[in-house]
């Protein structure tokens, strides 16, 4: 049997819960909704949240209430998914791609300040701080950089949501943060995200902007709402949510004990990030041969970004975003993951790599 990359972790709870909806015959936007924002806010310490279609209409209404909108320009990470780029072109604002740190997948903090400096006229209103693959950035480096500059931070924790740094979880930093409940992301709801901050402004303005219905001026609005049934889903995924990570963990935990001294580099740990391991992200010289050789073993793997965004837009080449894509590979990793398949995992990528 085939080992996939990811899968979701459905269980009866989770379809109880959502059956239960669809029997009342109250599916739509409503008190369901309303719960699982107050827990997830709750669960971050945040002033309260607002649910939305997916990650992408998170990041849209979150860009839109910081009041960004043509003319203006966002600093995202080129190493991501497009999801981002394209929320800030929604708006009419500019993104400005950033490059990574060298050997690693985190955006270069320290570029971004040379930017903001060398670029006074430019009109930088918000920076996106992406924590990719269930690993917390350094917060503190762009909370000095927010606080120099005046320019909020949005974090993106689509792939982190439990995830901490130095004690906090990811979303609690930033001015606003946005969550992505996607199928194969740590808990789900099929489709799905959410936005979170402390400010009633931003809030009251991104729960304006999802609904288009029974306003009473002709100003621009979206259909984004996420419906009951999928938030009873968030609920009880969200109460899971410890479950989810402690598994992750173990799996990781083993990944790196069965595979020190292969030939490939291992994700760093640190005592300041408590890394959720959204995905099992590892650096190699042949990865396109192995996710080859592997898939014919039945193990599915994959590069974790499929493309950075300035080599999709043809944009000027950032070294060290090129030099991580060029190399990483996602190994499975999810909290149904068998032991005798994550045993399965570590024989052939050995084995694999011997080869190659």
């Amino acid at each position: 049997m085939k080992i996939p990359h990811s899968k979701p972790t459905i269980e009866k709870g989770d379809i109880d819960a959502a059956t239960a909806v669809l029997k009342s015959g109250f599916i739509a936007q409503g008190k369901v909704v309303k719960k699982f924002e107050d827990a997830f806010a709750k669960y971050h310490e945040k002033r309260g949240g607002a649910a939305v279609s997916s990650g992408t209409a998170a990041l849209h209404l979150a860009l839109l209430a910081l009041g960004i909108g043509r003319g203006d320009s966002v600093i995202i990470p080129s190493y991501v998914c497009i999801a981002l780029y394209n929320a800030v072109k929604y708006t009419g604002a500019e993104p400005i791609l950033a490059d990574t740190v060298k050997d690693g997948w985190d955006m270069d903090a320290q570029q971004v300040e040379n930017y903001l400096k060398n670029n006074p006229k430019k009109r930088v209103k918000a920076i996106v701080v992406v924590h990719l693959f269930g690993k917390p950035v350094s917060m503190d480096d762009y909370m000095a950089i927010s606080k120099r500059y005046s320019i909020p931070i949005i974090e993106d924790c689509a792939m982190a949501v439990g995830a901490e740094y130095k004690g906090k979880k990811t979303g609690s930093f930033g001015e606003v943060s946005i969550f992505s409940f996607y199928a194969t992301k740590v808990m789900t709801t099929g489709e799905g995200g959410m936005v979170i901050s402390n400010s009633k402004e931003i809030l009251d303005k991104v729960k304006d902007l999802r609904d288009y219905d029974e306003k009473k001026d002709s100003r621009l609005r979206f259909n984004y709402k996420m419906t009951d049934f999928q938030a009873a889903m968030g609920i009880t995924q969200l109460k899971k949510l410890p479950v989810f990570i402690k598994k992750r963990r173990e799996t990781a935990k083993k990944y790196i004990n069965g595979l020190r001294g292969a030939a490939l580099l291992l994700p760093e740990t640190s005592a300041h990030c408590k890394n959720i391991y959204y995905r099992f992200v590892v650096m190699m010289n042949t990865p396109d041969r192995f996710i080859k050789d592997m898939e014919k073993k039945g193990i599915i793997c994959r590069k974790p970004v499929f493309m950075p965004i300035h080599k999709i837009i043809n944009s000027s080449a950032l070294p060290n975003t090129e030099n991580i894509w060029k190399h990483a590979v996602s190994l499975p990793i999810y909290p149904t993951l068998k032991e005798g398949d994550v045993k399965r995992v570590i024989l052939h990528t050995k084995k694999v790599l011997e080869r190659l």
